[in-house]
């Protein structure tokens, strides 16, 4: 049996996720696929290349050796076909794109469908992260582009505007206490707030609001969701409290009259949302294509208007 380079990216794949189901999931193959290809490889060369630990798998001595090389032949491929996209024009390979809650769940999936109705040939890897997480996978280089409302402060990253949104009180409408189009923050004092974790950007900007009038968190009864919007938006739906979110990702909920939204008196609340990707000396054609794409289909004046919500 020779070694397929097909089955080092798998191996890859799980050294990097510590996990054959998540392996799997980012591959789109199923988790015996994955353990057929890692087995080929222990078996090729007599030697186990992971262990378990807890919920993880971690590389063996001789699967850190794997690795080191398996990441150098992947790399090798890659250049590869990069250099033959550029003569053929044609794109191929894996595209990685990391992207914050808010932009993963509702631009992401139009993304990338029309991305890969274009260039069939590519293939995406996503992840779906806070903000700190997805910039720290990109100067890692397991990540090639992220879509994320936080700039990314780094002398390696290119980091441009891409859209901003404009985040609103949502409530269902027969919510106790809001009855007005525009409700000031002391009109809001008491009531329950279904808030995402510290540091994600509508929790802080609506923190900043609340600073600047003089106001503090506990003025508010505060319920924290870590990590799901959908979550948070289902708990609006069942009267549990109003929460913050941009027109476009309560659109279908407003249509059928099970949300409404309300402005705060104080001043609009706008999230900017950022393309952000590594500086390297030549970016390679389908980071570049890609970057050109979501640019052209979320950048333009047309479609900024419509996602603010104005």
């Amino acid at each position: 049996m020779d070694i397929d380079l097909f089955g080092l990216k798998v191996f890859v794949m799980v050294a990097e996720k510590k996990s054959f189901s998540a392996a799997a999931r980012a591959l789109y193959l199923t988790q015996p696929a994955i353990t057929h290809q890692v087995k080929k490889l222990e078996n090729y060369f007599s030697a186990p290349l992971f262990r378990r630990q807890s919920n993880a798998v971690l590389l063996t001595p001789a699967g850190e050796i794997l690795y080191t090389y398996a990441k150098k032949f992947s790399k090798l491929d890659d250049e590869l076909m990069e250099e033959i996209g550029r003569y053929t024009g044609r794109l191929t390979g894996d595209l990685a794109i990391g992207a914050c809650t808010m932009v993963g769940e509702h631009l992401v999936p139009s993304l990338v469908k029309s991305f890969h109705e274009t260039y069939p040939e590519v293939s995406f890897n996503i992840e779906i992260g806070n903000c700190s997480s997805i910039a720290e996978k990109l100067l890692r280089g397991t990540i090639d582009v992220g879509l994320i409302g936080d700039e990314v402060a780094h002398r390696n990253v290119v980091t441009e505007s891409l859209l901003e949104q404009t985040l609103f009180l949502v409530s269902v409408p027969d919510y106790v206490g809001i009855e007005r189009e525009t409700i000031s923050l002391q009109d809001l004092a008491g009531m329950t707030l279904l808030l995402r974790e510290e540091g994600v950007g509508t929790r802080v900007l609506f923190e900043e609001m609340v600073s600047q009038r003089d106001m503090k968190l506990r003025d508010f009864q505060i319920i924290t969701v870590a990590g799901s919007n959908e979550v948070i938006k289902t708990m609006t739906k069942e009267g549990m409290g109003i929460s913050l979110f941009p027109r476009t990702a309560i659109e279908r909920e407003l249509k059928r009259g099970d949300l409404t939204i309300s402005s705060l008196q104080e001043g609009e609340m706008r999230h900017t949302f950022y393309l952000v990707y590594r500086k390297q000396k030549v970016i390679p054609l389908k980071i570049q294509h890609f970057v050109a794409f979501v640019k052209g289909q979320v950048g333009g004046e047309t479609n900024r208007s419509s996602l603010r919500g104005s």
